[in-house]
């Protein structure tokens, strides 16, 4: 075994072994999405226990190599690194299931460290061991190290690229997970084959047969999933659920959409509107009674596009509208899966971006943005708000759905909203859809002239700004803000799937 001689060989391995630590980093990170979202305290989480993992592996790795019981050290190591990767799609959705309804942030932290730091801590020790079997000549050390480390690290740039772009959005999560844990294994696995390690190499055989025999078991379950797809931006699920609620007729479906199992958009194609029967949110048509005022002819801007359900009311009633929204999937699921007409012109694009780069003016601008509980922070910023107040012709309003939270500290994300259009110079009144904040949409209004009077405008008295910030570009604070509200919304949803046993028959991820 001449190349096991061959320094270029382990700098092979350094490079898988580092673009498996940021494929397993992101992976981890997306099949907690389902479950607890990707907001800031469920990354902060993911990059604290990867770090960890790897510092404990550096120590731990260290070690071994300085008491190096066996040659074969290495091989054994990366062998159940690939192991521990190729099994964490199942660790996940056990671990997810056993603990997904305890207390939202242990629940996280729990579960991330399950998932991830095996594979990580077994990862991190690779690199010492690299460097102590390469390295005789203590004065080579240094150069040595700093060579494995560089090839290290460009294997997980470049996987975070593939795996962020491509892989997952093409195949998910499951299949990458298996697929990286054997690319990491098998040259380990050869090795220990030849040197006659036959119980090692088999059983991780045996893993991988069994890991893809679980993957291809179909699920059964009265909800009917009809689009599914993971990427960077989180799950994107389009649901029809039978017989979901009362306002479904017997023989009829609720298409829903999802990203992260946080709801989006509901459609009811069977829904009666002339009985009071709901086809989308209620959000929805306290939107369209507002803007019967506005002439057939006027021009819209929708910000966040979801199932297009505003997109669609406002084409109805005659508007030219035109979408940005960031996820492609998104403008491909509204098309395909809730009708969006051809004549609403999608642009996929940030929303910050296209504001600072469109030249056109709009009666009407609806800031409709949530990735899965969170609305994005660089948008609801003054800054940002001025130059949404250059895209309005002269009457123009914009209107913003937020979270039905107004009152307390969990309603300070959206008092604070409220805050930074009075601070922009904007007429604001804002509104709830519903009594039950847990249910209810706060709707926005905000315009440079005179607002539409409506009787159910929450009083300005009753909503107290004093605490609120004026959010900028320079400090945005929404994400932070938003935490308790976003919190309760996720574990609200948790609850959902566990309630349901057609919802719990759905798999977490792909």
């Amino acid at each position: 075994m001449q190349f096991l001689k061959n320094k270029k060989f382990y700098f092979l391995l350094s490079f898988i072994e580092g673009a498996s630590v940021m494929a397993a980093e992101l992976l981890g990170a997306k099949m907690l999405a389902p479950y607890f979202g990707s907001s800031l305290y469920v990354w902060a989480t993911v990059l604290a226990i990867t770090l960890g993992g790897l510092a404990a592996g550096y120590f731990t790795g260290g070690i071994i190599s300085y008491k190096r019981k066996t040659p074969f050290t290495l091989f054994y190591v990366l062998l159940m690194a690939a192991a521990f990767t190729v099994l964490m799609p199942f660790t996940s959705k056990i671990v997810l299931w056993a603990i997904g309804m305890h207390s939202l942030i242990p629940s996280v932290i729990v579960s991330s460290f399950c998932i991830l730091f095996p594979p990580v801590f077994m990862m991190g020790m690779v690199s010492p061991l690299i460097i102590s079997t390469i390295t005789d000549d203590v004065k080579e050390s240094g150069r040595v190290s700093g060579a494995i480390y560089a090839i290290s690290t460009i294997g997980g740039i470049l996987a975070t690229f593939l795996f962020g772009f491509y892989i997952i959005p093409s195949f998910g999560l499951t299949l990458p997970s298996i697929i990286t844990g054997i690319v990491l294994g098998i040259i380990p696995c050869i090795v220990l084959l030849m040197k006659k390690q036959m119980m090692k190499s088999i059983g991780f055989f045996l893993l991988c047969f069994w890991a893809f025999s679980v993957n291809s078991t179909i699920y059964s379950s009265g909800v009917k999933v009809v689009y599914n797809q993971e990427g960077m931006l989180g799950q994107l699920l389009v649901l029809d659920y039978p017989h979901f609620s009362k306002l479904s007729k017997a023989d009829g479906v609720n298409r829903w959409l999802f990203v992260n199992r946080i709801s989006q958009s509901m459609y009811d194609s069977l829904a009666d509107e002339t009985q009071q029967e709901e086809k989308y949110f209620a959000y929805v048509y306290k939107i369209e009674s507002y803007i019967d005022s506005f002439p057939k002819s006027s021009k819209a801007l929708l910000l966040g596009l979801g199932g297009g359900s505003i997109a669609r009311q406002l084409d109805k009633k005659g508007f030219s509208v035109d979408v940005c929204e960031l996820d492609k999937r998104i403008a491909y699921v509204a098309r395909h899966y809730f009708y969006v007409p051809d004549r609403v012109q999608i642009t996929v694009d940030d929303a910050r971006h296209y504001i600072r780069t469109c030249t056109k003016k709009y009666d009407l601008i609806v800031l409709d943005m949530f990735k899965g509980e969170d609305p994005p922070n660089h948008v609801f910023t003054e800054e940002s708000l001025e130059e949404l107040k250059g895209m309005l012709n002269p009457k123009g309003t914009i209107i913003v759905n937020g979270l039905g939270y107004i009152n307390g500290s969990i309603g300070k994300s959206m008092r604070s909203v409220y805050k930074t259009f009075l601070a922009a110079g904007f007429n604001v009144k804002v509104l709830s859809t519903d009594k039950n904040t847990d249910m209810a949409n706060l709707l926005f209004f905000a315009s440079m002239g005179n607002l539409k009077p409506n009787a159910d405008y929450i009083a300005e008295n009753k909503i107290d700004l004093n605490d609120a910030v004026v959010l900028s570009d320079e400090y945005p604070l929404l994400d932070k803000l938003n935490a308790e509200a976003a919190k309760r919304w996720r574990v609200m949803s948790i609850s959902a799937f566990y309630s349901d046993p057609d919802q719990r028959s759905i798999p977490v991820f792909k």
